[in-house]
């Protein structure tokens, strides 16, 4: 315990009892209520004692019961403290149009907005053509299924059973590309944007397949991160890192010792060099580790080849992967310095989260613009050797190890606390689910509403 921090030992100590967390995770859980308050009040438009009461304080437990939460709403900022040590351990997170949210850090206001683009994204969807080239609504039920049984697995998968807090908020259904159900929690629409937490991993390497097919960029060779010149991390490859397989010492834990990734996430400036700066662990390519900053150094890398600010990166993923298949309102948000969290913050509607299943399903093509070339979607989708549930950032069920009840075949964007697109092809299935769930087995859940589904489905 710091004795500059000016507080008397007895309140010190009757602090840290009351919170029942060490003082490394006051940081971490301020860090993590305000970014993630900024980002539902302003990204996703939610109610803010909801995303206060419901979604945030259990997973700060038990800061929220010392906690202060400052809402700007004039400065687009959320600040959040404990009453004990006051502007200490403070986080700030500051609302920019078009980019989401940024913890502060120690960079002021108007040094984030410099990074800002001249101009954002800002286009609307066209209700009148039927998904998914425009969002147009369901017009009518869908032959294969039996709709009775598909709405009782909807209503499961929102139940309340007791087991787990499932606040699912939305689940889409789409069969031989057509979106044939979906529905949403109160507050929760078809436009409200929600978060990925790591189904932006899957993203993050379709970036990476646009630059790698236009030749820009040799997954084969040595990752170009400065840094690891003349140490013995120069021999990592794109390909080891895309497979989470590059080596490098990682503790994917949000709160406690050690906890690189919320660390990374709610303390730290720069999230990608944080990564980088991590000692080799393992040799490369031998040993999977799955990492949020393995993806956030992907993603910086991406940014670098197209130009290397931030309005290089959001003009490139706009431009190269979401406008092309319809997403006109997608929020990636970035880190203190302007480097794209590639691990863990996109914003996408469900609708536009089944865009995404549907660009992998069809390996690549969109109608005829081929985004993404079919060998960097089947690499995507290759076993690794370190881990053969695992290829590019994306989930695989191979030798029915993950999801044994379901396809070999099925494949997976997941993320922290249930979010999910699942590509079933041998129903011709994509399967979204979002939520903020706490406690039991997320994976579980998710299988149990694809079991559902399939089982809806009736004879011609």
């Amino acid at each position: 315990m710091k004795t500059s921090l000016l507080r008397p030992v007895a309140i010190l100590t009757s602090a840290v009892a009351l919170s029942g967390c060490i003082l490394d995770d006051i940081p971490l859980g301020a860090g993590y209520a305000a970014k993630y308050m900024c980002s539902g009040l302003w990204v996703s438009d939610m109610e803010e004692d909801r995303l206060k009461n419901e979604f945030i304080a259990p997973q700060v437990q038990p800061l929220s019961s010392i906690w202060r939460v400052d809402v700007n709403e004039s400065d687009r900022t959320v600040s959040v403290r404990d009453i004990f040590f006051g502007s200490t351990y403070e986080k700030t997170a500051y609302y920019r149009e078009g980019l989401g949210c940024t913890l502060t850090q120690d960079a002021s206001l108007t040094s984030l907005d410099d990074q800002t683009p001249s101009s954002v994204y800002n286009e609307s969807s066209d209700p009148f053509t039927a998904w998914p080239m425009g969002d147009a609504q369901i017009a009518s039920l869908h032959p294969a299924f039996d709709h009775n049984a598909l709405d009782s697995a909807l209503d499961q998968a929102f139940a309340e059973d007791g087991e787990q807090v499932k606040n699912t908020l939305s689940v889409a259904v789409v069969y031989q590309g057509e979106l044939i159900t979906e529905r949403y929690a109160d507050g929760i629409t078809a436009d409200t944007r929600l978060l990925s937490w790591s189904m932006a991993k899957t993203l993050t390497a379709m970036g990476m397949g646009v630059l790698s097919d236009a030749g820009q960029l040799d997954i084969s060779r040595p990752a170009p991160v400065g840094v690891w010149q003349g140490t013995n991390k120069e021999v990592i490859t794109l390909h080891h890192m895309l497979q989470m397989a590059s080596g490098i010492s990682w503790n994917e834990a949000s709160q406690g010792e050690d906890a690189d990734q919320g660390y990374s996430l709610f303390q730290v400036s720069d999230m990608a060099a944080y990564y980088a700066e991590q000692p080799l662990e393992f040799a490369p390519g031998t040993h999977f580790q799955y990492s949020t900053g393995q993806s956030n150094l992907l993603a910086r890398i991406s940014q670098e080849q197209v130009g290397g600010t931030l309005e290089d990166y959001y003009r490139f993923i706009n431009d190269a992967l979401f406008q092309r298949i319809g997403i006109d309102n997608a929020v990636v948000e970035f880190d203190t310095v302007g480097h794209p969290v590639g691990g863990a913050y996109h914003y996408l509607t469900t609708r536009d989260w089944a865009r995404i299943g549907l660009l992998l399903e069809r390996s690549g093509d969109w109608f005829g613009d081929q985004v993404l070339s079919e060998s960097w979607v089947n690499q995507m989708l290759s076993p690794s050797a370190a881990n053969p549930s695992y290829g590019y950032q994306t989930w695989l069920n191979t030798g029915l190890v993950y999801w044994p009840e379901l396809p070999e075949s099925t494949y997976a964007l997941r993320g922290f606390q249930g979010q999910m697109v699942m590509v079933i092809p041998d129903y011709e299935l994509i399967i979204v689910r979002t939520g903020v769930t706490f406690g039991g087995d997320t994976a579980a859940g998710n299988t149990q509403l694809a079991l559902d589904i399939i089982d809806s489905f009736r004879p011609l």
